[in-house]
């Protein structure tokens, strides 16, 4: 008799010690911003007194990363980017790599205008600008 009671009762005392996930409603979002003195790439205001570059002055680097700048082109390519959907835009034979802070949608043929934050070099010595605001041309 006791045999059975002492399995019995081990289940019952396992499962009342289970313990259910707490239910989530809210998805809880990271809030991401730059170090102190450099400009934060997702807030728009940072990118509103940028100045506008050619692509030939991005990708000769003569452009200092972290400044503001803003580039026109149309989206040739679009790529897969781990945090934020992401473009290649090109201007003739000269091509630079947007990460879309904004989430703004763009299409491939897309004619755009992109003010961020000139990051550097991406992948295959690319010039990359992370760009908070991103405006379509008709």
């Amino acid at each position: 008799m006791y045999k059975f009671f002492i399995p019995l009762s081990l289940v019952f005392l396992l499962a009342a010690c289970g313990e259910e996930a707490p239910e989530t409603t809210e998805e809880s979002q990271t809030e991401v911003t730059a170090p102190e003195g450099e400009l934060d790439p997702t807030a728009p205001e940072e990118a509103e007194n940028a100045e506008f570059v050619s692509f030939e002055e991005l990708a000769s680097g003569n452009i200092e990363e972290g400044i503001g700048v803003s580039v026109q082109g149309t989206v040739e390519e679009l790529a897969d980017d781990i945090a934020f959907p992401s473009f290649i835009i090109a201007d003739g034979e000269n091509r630079i790599y947007i990460r879309n802070m904004a989430e703004t949608p763009v299409e491939v043929g897309d004619s755009i205008t992109a003010d961020g934050i000139y990051e550097g070099s991406a992948e295959e010595n690319m010039p990359m600008i992370s760009v908070s605001i991103i405006e379509k041309l008709e």
